[in-house]
């Protein structure tokens, strides 16, 4: 889209100039000062669309990831060491330190076995359960963060939030 506008600005600069080149000041009064007046249209156009926020060969530069999320923006919820969720991978468990939209923080040993990519459930505090599917973030001191392939529904969490709210007055 931007890139179409750019030719069509040039396009048009071009054509007013070759009026001016050409025909001279065979135009008459009324075509010139006309002329001038659209003159500027294609320069500040030009400008506009250099000075946008965004790239013109830029589709997507807040979303490298692809699955719609900007990074610090989701929801978050914050457990306390004594009332958290279990994230059972394979016959193991883990308590839930955080848990999010885009990803979860457990409490694991820095040997704990987890491959690249996790398959596994998160049993919430209302019961619910969230399958989900993962990778390794990083590892942390005692923590292990994954980043989910597909998001967990913000009502979901908005749910969690309210019980976890409703157990602590």
């Amino acid at each position: 889209m931007n890139i179409a506008a750019l030719v069509a600005n040039v396009i048009q600069l071009l054509i007013i100039l070759a009026l001016f080149f050409i025909r001279g000041l065979d135009l008459g009064p009324l075509a010139i000062f006309l002329l001038f007046l659209l003159m500027p249209i294609p320069f500040i156009n030009f400008l506009a669309l250099f000075f946008t926020k965004r790239s013109i060969a830029a589709d997507s530069a807040d979303d490298s990831t692809g699955n719609g999320l900007i990074k610090r923006e989701a929801l978050r919820i914050l457990y306390e060491e004594d009332r958290c969720p279990v994230l059972t991978v394979g016959e193991t468990a883990y308590a839930v330190r955080d848990l999010s939209e885009g990803g979860v923080r457990i409490r694991a040993g820095a040997q704990a076995p987890f491959k690249k990519k996790v398959n596994g459930e998160i049993r919430l505090l209302n019961g619910d359960p969230i399958r989900f599917k993962a990778t390794i973030l990083r590892r942390e001191e005692g923590e292990v963060v994954f980043k989910f392939t597909e998001p967990v529904g913000t009502a979901i969490l908005m749910e969690e939030k309210r019980v976890l709210a409703a157990a602590h007055p």
